[in-house]
């Protein structure tokens, strides 16, 4: 991931793992957690159901629901210095195959010794009921040199063309012997050998026959583009399809470049674009720099990331990248032609480490705090969303609290917006009538919430708690553009209905980021003591400020 020089922070600060702080996102958005309890986590990948796919550095494949975690299996590596468990890609067949790529350091049996230690893409097969036969591992690349064990690349991700592309670092060798351009890597610029590459390889191992050095021997006919340090994450543009790849730099600048076909990216005779005139003909220069030092600087040690979508709080198809010794997080929008980058702005601080930085199905961004132990998620704190209230019914019972009840339904242009399964949400319940007050909240915590079809699909959301463990409301659904429907019982819902009308009660859903409310009054029916019941109550102008913590 980093260099040897680097590696004295990476484990300065695994020391205090446990006690790391949540991220800090800029005003308008929000962060979760969504999967703690980690140990060095690499990287992530989404299956096509909406769970989560977590590398450890040790060798552990995790698949998580953001509620529960296990481990699928374990795969032998080498693990010290930068070694490991790198990195994890889907196969777009995922649902029929299983298929799941892995870059990992092969454990020969002696970590300690680099002879026969290399680095691999492998392929296994996750069966029914998430199991793992370690049989189906099968090897598609290798002989990817260690050498220091640190540069070694892990990114792999699925192209446009369905492609399997690949970055491998440089191994570390000749590192910095006098500033820019005094690297003596014999590597990169080598393309008999792997290392300081990018590779694109068809995803049964085999080689696509419109790689650039496809029949060219003793050339690899694996390479893509080469000249790099350090590819450890890049990313694909949607708008353009085009691989952009962040190289981590030696110990002057950080470098993201738009990668095509042969291209040769100029390590290490340059770092970036230094020192001056180091550029060879037919180099590749990268759109994009930062400095180690002086007030442009945004740390050491670049993590390539990813392009927001269309609704991501305003900053919508703008490139967001971490680094890994300042642990922020930055976002940038790419010039008009989108062949460039302008000045990036801090997104979020204390990331603790962001070794991937991605955006899931439902258009927030995921990131892997590898010093905190955690994949954590930050989505935009979305507008209130007043809606037309169809139906509420409340039902009380002072004799037998037990036997209270809560029934709402809105039809409206529901407009998904947070996800309750990552986030939770909450139930508010207000009336403001003088002799009827009240104002109850119930939480409707993440573990109970499910995604309804296909979470592509955007169809909507259910919650579910049969059993009322986690408070009163039983049963709710959220569908796009067609209702909310919520419904709960017991003595848990606390509010009272005496000898005055409640008229009226405002209901606010809320769903992470998203709060939905309903003011219910219009034609009403009301007995005291027993019951409230209003029908066709007109759209709030706005939703009130919520009580709930």
């Amino acid at each position: 991931m980093w260099t040897r020089v680097r590696a004295f922070l990476f484990l300065a600060l695994l020391t205090v793992a446990g006690s790391a702080s949540a991220g800090n996102p800029i005003s308008g958005f929000q962060e979760n957690v969504f999967q703690g309890g980690l140990s060095r986590p690499t990287a992530i990948a989404f299956l096509p159901d909406g769970r989560l796919l977590i590398t450890e550095q040790g060798g552990a494949l995790k698949l998580s629901n953001g509620t529960s975690v296990s481990t699928l299996i374990n795969i032998p590596v080498c693990s010290s210095s930068e070694m490991g468990l790198l990195g994890v890609a889907v196969d777009p067949n995922f649902t029929s195959n299983g298929f799941v790529y892995l870059y990992r350091t092969l454990n020969n049996g002696n970590c300690a010794s680099s002879a026969g230690r290399f680095n691999q893409v492998v392929r296994i097969t996750i069966g029914p009921g998430d199991t793992v036969n370690p049989a189906s591992l099968m090897v598609l690349v290798t002989g990817a040199q260690t050498d220091n064990g640190n540069h070694d690349g892990g990114c792999l991700r699925i192209g446009p063309d369905g492609k399997l592309y690949v970055g491998v670092g440089d191994t570390g060798l000749g590192d910095n012997q006098g500033g820019p351009g005094s690297s003596t890597n014999p590597y990169s610029q080598d393309l008999t050998v792997l290392m300081g590459k990018v590779l694109r390889i068809n995803l049964d191992g085999t080689i696509p026959s419109d790689n650039p050095f496809v029949g060219q021997a003793p050339k690899r006919p694996e390479i893509f583009a080469y000249g790099f340090r350090n590819p450890f994450r890049f990313s694909f543009d949607p708008l353009t399809g085009k691989l952009w790849v962040a190289d981590v730099g030696d110990l002057t600048v950080e470098e993201v470049d738009i990668v095509t076909s042969g291209g040769n990216y100029a390590w290490p005779h340059c770092e970036g674009t230094l020192p001056t005139g180091c550029e060879q003909p037919g180099d590749i220069d990268p759109i994009f720099i930062y400095p180690h030092g002086g007030s442009s600087s945004l740390g050491t040690c670049i993590i390539g990331g990813g392009f927001a979508p269309s609704g991501f709080g305003g900053l919508d198809n703008d490139y967001f990248f971490g680094d890994c010794t300042s642990s922020n997080i930055y976002s940038a929008a790419p010039t008009g032609a989108r062949n460039g980058l302008s000045t990036p702005a801090g997104f979020l601080t204390v990331g603790d480490i962001p070794s991937d930085v991605i955006f899931g199905p439902d258009s927030a961004l995921y990131y892997v705090s590898e010093g905190g132990g955690e994949v954590r998620r930050v989505a935009p704190i979305l507008p209130d969303q007043p809606i037309f209230g169809s139906k509420l019914t409340l039902k009380d019972n002072a004799t037998n609290p037990a036997k209270k009840s809560l029934s709402m339904l809105a039809k409206d242009g529901i407009v998904l917006g947070d996800d309750p399964t990552i986030a939770g949400g909450s139930l508010e319940v207000v009336s403001q009538v003088a002799g009827a007050a009240f104002d109850q909240c119930y939480p409707l915590p993440a573990g109970n919430w499910s995604v309804i079809g296909n979470p592509t699909d955007h169809k909507g959301f259910k919650y579910k708690d049969s059993k009322l463990l986690a408070g009163p409301v039983k049963n709710a659904q959220v569908k796009t553009n067609k209702l909310i429907k919520v419904r709960g019982k017991g003595s848990a819902l606390e509010f009272s209905l005496g000898s005055t009308s409640p008229d009226p009660v405002t209901v606010i859903l809320s769903m992470g980021t998203r709060r939905y409310c309903a003011t219910f009054g219009g034609t009403t029916k009301f007995t005291a003591s027993k019951s409230f019941s209003a029908k066709a109550a007109a759209t709030p102008s706005s939703c009130p400020p919520s009580n709930c913590p």
